[in-house]
């Protein structure tokens, strides 16, 4: 079974030249690599995803679009031929054996009940380009922090306010049986996948494709797109493969509209998935609650003030949220997320 690479860039050609690498060696190797570009500089990123190929080449397209994530995956989504396409950030830094496990999950799903398969976060990025991606940017002290923590901070969360979009993930494992060999290939049902480590169905994903109503840099697309695809099909978590994620130290979007979009989104997601009355739906509000009071503990710096301020914005607008219709809701969602970032 073949599979494609979709990879939605912009203004990052230092890290392509690190994460293609890792990506075109695969013992399993992608059919075709589609690159989607967004970049102030075409030139800088052509010359990256070129240069990294010429030594290991391999059938790619470089795509020009506009910006916003969900833009470009569908751009790329469009252009993809093979049975499955994964889509990794671009400062996804793959680990050997990633694709073949990730493969070696679809291979076995004769009936195609599996609809997506994400890879496990790894701790550690590959040794072999260890030095090289921290030329281009070490990854900060508080996110190799809040890596450490997570776990633990989950278990408490858990317990004591869970997550809406895990009880909506858990609601949807009954969709399908679970192929009582998962165990064999050590992959497990997942709520949902985060971003930097996706793969679908082609078929699947393209039922729905990714949601253009967030717009610019997207929170929450992969959990909408995981949600979408879980009406049908189940999404799989293949533990044998380890992704590490290289996040730039830099925001990608200024903390006013961060702090709004954390809360304003994930109700967004959790209004178009779940049901009024659900376990999801009823714990939205105090979820959010918890999240402002998080993010009032952050306040010593400008970044964190504002992000703090955007969120307690989007609290007044999580009942206009819950109260949309459901063809209205995108209208509504961009509405209140405007009055929140104004």
């Amino acid at each position: 079974m073949d599979y494609d690479i979709v990879i939605a860039t912009r203004n990052r050609a230092s890290i392509l030249e690190v994460s293609i690498p890792l990506m075109v060696k695969q013992g399993l190797r992608p059919r075709r690599l589609i690159v989607v570009d967004s970049s102030d500089d075409e030139k800088a990123a052509r010359r990256a995803v070129e240069g990294v190929l010429a030594a290991d080449p391999i059938d790619f397209e470089f795509v020009r679009s506009e910006p916003g994530l969900t833009r470009q995956r569908n751009v790329g989504l469009r252009r993809v031929a093979s049975p499955v396409v994964m889509f990794p950030d671009d400062d996804s830094l793959w680990l050997p054996g990633v694709a073949e496990a990730i493969m070696r999950v679809y291979e076995r799903d004769e009936q195609g009940v599996i609809g997506a398969v994400c890879g496990a976060q790894s701790m550690e990025a590959p040794s072999e380009v260890l030095g090289a991606a921290r030329r281009v940017h070490d990854v900060s002290r508080a996110d190799k922090f809040r890596l450490q923590i997570a776990r633990r901070r989950y278990q408490v969360e858990s317990a004591l306010v869970p997550d809406p979009f895990v009880l909506h993930g858990r609601s949807r494992w009954g969709v399908q049986p679970a192929p009582a060999w998962l165990p064999e290939e050590n992959a497990v049902l997942v709520e949902w996948m985060t971003g930097f480590r996706m793969s679908f169905r082609t078929d699947v994903i393209r039922r729905s494709g990714f949601d253009e109503a967030f717009a610019g840099y997207a929170v929450f697309e992969d959990v909408e797109a995981s949600f979408q695809v879980m009406k049908t099909n189940l999404v799989v978590g293949a533990r044998r493969a380890r992704i590490f994620h290289h996040r730039a130290p830099s925001k990608r979007a200024n903390g006013l509209t961060m702090g709004a979009r954390q809360i304003l989104d994930r109700a967004y997601v959790v209004s178009r998935h779940s049901p009024p009355g659900s376990a999801a739906r009823r714990m939205i509000y105090r979820y959010s609650q918890y999240k402002v009071a998080q993010y009032a503990l952050a306040c010593h710096e400008s970044f964190g003030r504002q992000r703090f301020r955007g969120a307690w914005r989007a609290l007044g607008s999580l009942d206009a949220m819950d109260r949309a219709k459901p063809e209205l809701l995108s209208q509504v969602y961009k509405r209140q997320l405007g009055i929140c970032t104004e």
